[in-house]
């Protein structure tokens, strides 16, 4: 047999002396967009690269083979298409100098991002991240290739649509992992039939993870968002739109009407205008009445009404319905016997309590892949057809107005080169040392550019007051472009969190090493203590939020006294002294509110409370938590608001299943035919 080769579609070997792949069809003379990767290329000394399969605002995707281990793969590369390009007939990216710190500061997110999902590889409904590497001035992640279908072409191979009784033993295993995911700090913000895969395994695994800023309008790079699937709040970066638990919620809800009904839902944008979303049992009366409300609760239009956990949702799926005492009938005498008016339908009783919402939590790729390679689905009229969100283009018109703004800032930097020069400079020893970093090599089309460059840049102080402080700090603070200093005060006017002064005036120039001092609200002084009896400690912790109690005001303990429910609170203890509802909390004491309640091996009462109850405490789920197992009210996963949250158990480290490094080191230089080199 003569030399072979691999085809840069399926990654079969075939012979050499053929253009067309026996196994596929591919013809190996098909012409590739010049913007990315040329197939047939090496990257790492390791992975084959194939044929792109798809690209949104946050990079590119292509079919890859592991060299080293003889398996097919996914090789996804970090390349914002409105932020940089790449060098003609080469896989080097350059990155426009004005665009430099923004390229910076989304792949630094994208590589946060990868590295948590590294973390939970060993979760069998997560597409495992296998390598992370740097090369070509950019970051390449490498994913296991998914042997499945979506769930998309799962539902037109079942009729369009599946049973409750399907859904509520198929769905289980991917409402933990979300639950594990909101626990890790990760917001999904896609989850759609083109995302979630069910592999031939029967298992399923959710793909399509990205930055935010894809995730949501107007953020700064070009947006993807599902139709049908995305939250009202994903249409506007307002700080007023706040993304967290609840934005997944809405996903998931939405997921299952689809495949519920067999139809999907009516987009979030067009309901804010004329809501005329069907509910599911309208549409199918086999569906049960109460899970028909709980979706349609899920996918409320106001992220505050909306349901706002992943435990929440999955106690009122799978929680039994308690039917209602059904009233006498009026009497009637003057009608027939046979016309007596008929016993009222059983209706849906709503949970005695309602979680208020969490404040914003921030944060894998785009629209999916299929196993057509490469086959981008866009909009069919095909009714049961994945339609997407047209791209916005806002962000190119403001690049003008940026450029602008920048021009000082570039000014300023040439002037402070020059002035380095003519007076001797630094010897450039001891900025960095020798450490390397995914982010610490970018070019610039018009110059050398080093991480240097970004600290000193200059940035227009943005305006901070209303703004929650978590959402700031990792916006501002934690990409590098300055400092805050928090400063906490109590105010009766401010929300707890938001920001209510700021010591440098909006529109000042300011750079990295600028600390910003900032007044944060830790809400009013004074705070009225509310009933207790019948709720657990994570409902109780919600009212205690509601009445402007938080975390740091309160500490929860153990009565080993106490006989009762399980998980349920006992009693309440302020300055050593009890204290009973309706009693005010002085705040501003520094005294900690005792919340006491029943261990988890204590007596249990049976209650007739209207308080929802649990067979034992909620436990926040570790990343350990089996997800093959039918998913009960017990076992769902309760995500916190930020402030309010108890420390939770991180999913535990795990060594990678690789042969590489994470994060390795940074490119070689790259010397072109006429002797330059590109870092």
């Amino acid at each position: 047999m003569g030399e072979r080769k691999y085809c840069y579609k399926c990654m079969e070997k075939y012979d050499a002396d053929q253009h067309v792949c026996p196994h596929c069809g591919y013809d190996e003379n098909t012409p590739h967009d010049p913007m990315y990767i040329a197939p047939g290329t090496i990257l790492h000394d390791r992975y084959l690269v194939g044929i792109l399969l798809v690209n949104n605002g946050e990079g590119a995707t292509y079919v890859g083979y592991d060299i080293s281990t003889g398996c097919k793969v996914l090789l996804r590369e970090y390349m914002p298409i409105n932020l940089c390009t790449r060098v003609k007939n080469k896989a080097v990216i350059s990155v426009n100098y004005n665009n430099l710190a923004k390229y910076k500061a989304f792949m630094a997110e994208y590589t946060e991002l990868n590295k948590s999902l590294a973390r939970l590889r060993n979760n069998p409904n997560i597409n495992p991240v296998l390598d992370m590497f740097a090369e070509n001035n950019t970051t390449y992640t490498v994913f296991e290739y998914i042997e499945g279908v979506k769930m998309l072409d799962y539902l037109k191979e079942n009729a369009g649509e599946l049973s409750w009784e399907q859904v509520s033993k198929l769905f289980p295993p991917l409402f933990t992992t979300i639950g594990i995911l909101h626990n890790a700090g990760i917001i999904h913000r896609a989850i759609s039939p083109e995302t979630v895969y069910i592999t031939d395994k029967g298992e399923l695994k959710l793909s399509g993870f990205c930055v935010s800023a894809v995730r949501t309008a107007d953020a700064g790079l070009e947006h993807e968002l599902f139709k049908g699937y995305a939250a009202p709040e994903q249409y506007s970066a307002s700080s007023s739109s706040r993304q967290g638990s609840w934005t997944d919620v809405y996903a998931v809800c939405a997921l299952i009407y689809r495949a519920l009904t067999g139809c999907m839902p009516v987009d979030s944008l067009s309901r804010m205008n004329h809501d005329d979303l069907l509910e599911p049992s309208k549409l199918d009366s086999k569906i049960p009445p109460h899970i028909s409300r709980v979706i349609m609760d899920g996918m409320n239009l106001n992220g505050r009404d909306r349901i706002q956990t992943i435990t929440e949702l999955v106690t009122r799926l799978f929680e039994q319905p308690a039917p209602v005492e059904k009233a006498e009938p009026a009497p009637a005498p003057e009608a027939p016997p046979s016309h007596a008016a008929p016993e009222p339908y059983p209706a849906y009783q709503q949970p005695a309590y309602q979680q208020e919402p969490q404040p914003y939590q921030q944060q894998y790729y785009g629209a999916g892949y299929n196993n057509n390679y490469g086959n981008y689905r866009n909009n069919s009229n095909d009714d049961d057809s994945y339609h997407y969100e047209k791209v916005n283009t806002v962000d190119r018109i403001k690049v003008p107005i940026i450029i602008g703004v920048l021009l000082l800032a570039i000014f300023l930097i040439i002037a402070f080169v020059i002035i380095q020069i003519l007076t001797g400079g630094d010897d450039g020893n001891g900025a960095r040392g020798n450490s390397a970093s995914v982010t610490d090599n970018i070019i610039s089309e018009n110059q050398d550019s080093t991480f240097a460059d970004i600290e000193q840049l200059d940035t227009v102080m943005p305006n901070l007051v209303d703004s929650f402080f978590d959402e700031t700090k990792k916006t501002y603070e934690d990409k590098g472009l300055f400092k805050l200093e928090k400063i906490s005060e109590y105010s009766d006017e401010y929300e707890y969190g938001l920001i209510m002064w700021q010591s440098v005036e909006e529109g000042e120039m300011i750079n990295s090493t600028t600390t910003v001092k900032v007044k944060v609200s830790i809400g009013k002084k004074t705070a009225v203590i509310p009933e207790y009896s019948g709720y657990s400690v994570s409902v109780y912790s919600l009212r205690l939020k509601e009445a402007g109690i938080y975390e740091d005001n309160y500490s929860l303990v153990e009565d080993k006294k106490a006989s009762g429910e399980p998980g349920n609170v006992s009693s309440l203890q302020y300055d050593n002294e009890s204290i009973k509802p309706g009693d005010t909390l002085d705040k501003s004491e520094g005294k900690k509110l005792i919340v006491y309640y029943v261990p988890s091996d204590a007596v249990q009462v049976t209650t007739t409370s209207a308080a929802v109850t649990t067979a034992a405490p909620e436990t926040t789920t570790t990343a350990a938590a089996t997800t093959e197992a039918p998913m009960t009210t017990t076992q769902a996963v309760q995500t916190q608001p930020p402030e309010t949250q108890p420390p939770v158990t991180q999913p535990p480290e795990t060594q990678p299943i690789i042969t590489e490094p994470i994060v390795t080191e940074p490119p070689q230089p790259i010397t072109d035919e006429n002797g330059q080199e590109y870092w």
